[in-house]
């Protein structure tokens, strides 16, 4: 079970950190700006994501903050407005692979963008909790890693039933739209298009 009070000390250490980041007051255009930036930057490794994220997010009034999971709390991110001109991202590195990170971040982001400044959002392993928002904040995470047309285009890669997407296709394509492979992989295992033991090689595994 999720620890209530293990939940509540990541959360405060998520927002005593992000009080040292600086951020310029809330803009929404410059923040979808910054997350075009930030989807070119699942292709680099943590040195230069991490700096290049909190910057970019900062200047758009956001702060992002990675803080590592609590012995209890199962939590994967988070997201609240700690001012009427500043909010936060916080995520956790709970499902270490590039894939999950990045989408976790990316549905954060939906929540800033779409919804209102009075609520908090906490992913959990919990389904219940999947409601209209958390569902509103998996599409947009969805659609803008990979977007309705180019995810038609690659559903149509996918060889005849019982057969499998190959990875030389996948790494094909996750260049030609401009995301890390993996991401591609994780989608795909998502929506059941390939076995959760297919692909995993082109996912990015990360540390603390």
């Amino acid at each position: 079970e999720v620890n209530q009070t293990a939940v509540a000390a990541w959360l405060r250490k998520g927002e005593l950190e992000a009080h040292t980041i600086h951020c310029a007051p809330y803009d929404p255009h410059r923040f979808r700006r910054a997350l075009h930036r930030a989807r070119e930057l699942t292709l680099v490794s943590p040195e230069v994501f991490v700096p290049e994220l909190r910057e970019v997010c900062a200047a758009a009034g956001v702060a992002v903050v990675f803080v590592p999971q609590l012995r209890g709390t199962r939590v994967s991110g988070a997201t609240r407005w700690l001012s009427p001109t500043k909010a936060l991202i916080q995520l956790s590195l709970r499902y270490k692979t590039d894939d999950q990170l990045w989408f976790s971040f990316f549905h954060e982001a939906g929540h800033i963008v779409l919804h209102g400044k009075s609520e908090v959002f906490l992913e959990t392993e919990d389904e219940e909790a999947v409601n209209s928002k958390e569902a509103e904040a998996n599409t947009f995470a969805a659609d803008l890693l990979i977007p309705p047309a180019q995810m038609a285009r690659l559903r149509r890669l996918i060889p005849v039933q019982g057969r499998f997407i190959g990875l030389e296709k996948i790494r094909k394509f996750s260049g030609e739209i401009g995301i890390a492979p993996g991401i591609v992989v994780g989608r795909l295992q998502h929506e059941g298009l390939l076995p959760h033991t297919h692909g995993n090689g082109l996912k990015v595994r990360l540390e603390w």
